[in-house]
């Protein structure tokens, strides 16, 4: 029995799959950024070396071996550590329609990327929360077009639901066209607006304009004075029928259009991160453990 109780309390080798980036050294610190993929690198003798997986490499499930037990030491070499943009986007879940959220991304990429303007970086910070919000608005909106009731007085209850949270979700999708549409405008960013974006920021303006100011079109009118559009903010029925808002000749189509035009911007702010921040980082003092 002695035998095998001292079996077990050898220490035995350690698998490592992950070097993590954290905001601060305090050990048992909450304050993880992101978790880096790590490999086996060769060895020295004693020195077991790894390295960070590199820019669109496959991952084929390797881990670094290490026993310190016996003396074995973990290093990486100086430039074998890189962190990018991808590494941390891996993160972001996308749902069915193919949309990640885009927030954490950018704000943890501007972080430890390359330094980037603050007012910058508030922008891209403001931009991608807005777009994150009108998403998840729509998949909200979705849902309950999706699961109506049977009779016409909770169908009527759904309706109203679902139109109010659309009317919100125009409102944030609207500011985030403002907010994509200024970045040229207030920084050097040579990447262009997505063209379907350029092509519909008229639309999605007016019908933003129309539900935002909606107690003056409630009153027939548009900035103060009378308005042939005004009213039609209240006629919807291609809102039930088709998932379509309109307001006068302009209309926005909830279940193809917004969802694709959430895509170009969420990719043009994922490269305006990495002209301004870089796609990648090297960190490159040579780091070791167990020593």
């Amino acid at each position: 029995m002695e035998d095998t109780a001292q079996e077990n309390q050898i220490p035995k080798p350690i698998e490592i799959e992950a070097l993590s980036i954290n905001l601060t050294s305090e050990v048992g610190a909450d304050d993880a950024l992101l978790a880096l993929r790590i490999v086996p690198d060769g060895r020295d003798g004693k020195v077991v070396f790894a390295r960070t997986l590199r820019m669109n490499e496959e991952d084929d499930g390797r881990r670094v071996r290490v026993d310190p037990a016996s003396g074995e030491r973990l290093q990486f070499r100086s430039g074998s550590v890189y962190v990018s943009i991808q590494d941390v986007d891996r993160y972001a879940a996308r749902g069915s329609d193919g949309y990640a959220r885009i927030t954490n991304t950018i704000w943890t990429w501007l972080s430890i990327g390359n330094p980037t303007d603050p007012k910058l970086f508030r922008y891209l910070l403001a931009a991608s929360r807005r777009m994150d919000g009108t998403h998840f608005l729509l998949s909200e909106v979705s849902k309950i077009m999706g699961s109506l009731s049977v009779g016409f007085i909770g169908m009527r209850e759904q309706y109203y639901s679902a139109i109010s949270l659309a009317e919100i979700l125009t409102v944030a999708l609207g500011r985030t066209v403002d907010l994509l549409d200024g970045l040229q405008k207030h920084f050097s960013v040579a990447v262009p607006l997505p063209a379907a974006i350029e092509m519909r920021k008229e639309s999605i303006r007016e019908i933003r304009n129309a539900f935002e100011h909606i107690e003056d079109r409630a009153l027939g009118n548009v900035r103060g004075k009378p308005h042939p559009d005004a009213l039609s903010v209240f006629e919807q029925n291609d809102f039930f029928q088709h998932g379509k808002l309109t307001y006068g000749s302009h209309s926005i189509d909830l279940r193809v259009e917004v969802p694709q035009l959430l895509l170009h911007g969420r990719q043009f702010i994922y490269d305006v991160a990495v002209e301004v921040a870089g796609d990648a980082r090297e960190i490159r003092p040579p780091l070791n453990f167990f020593g």
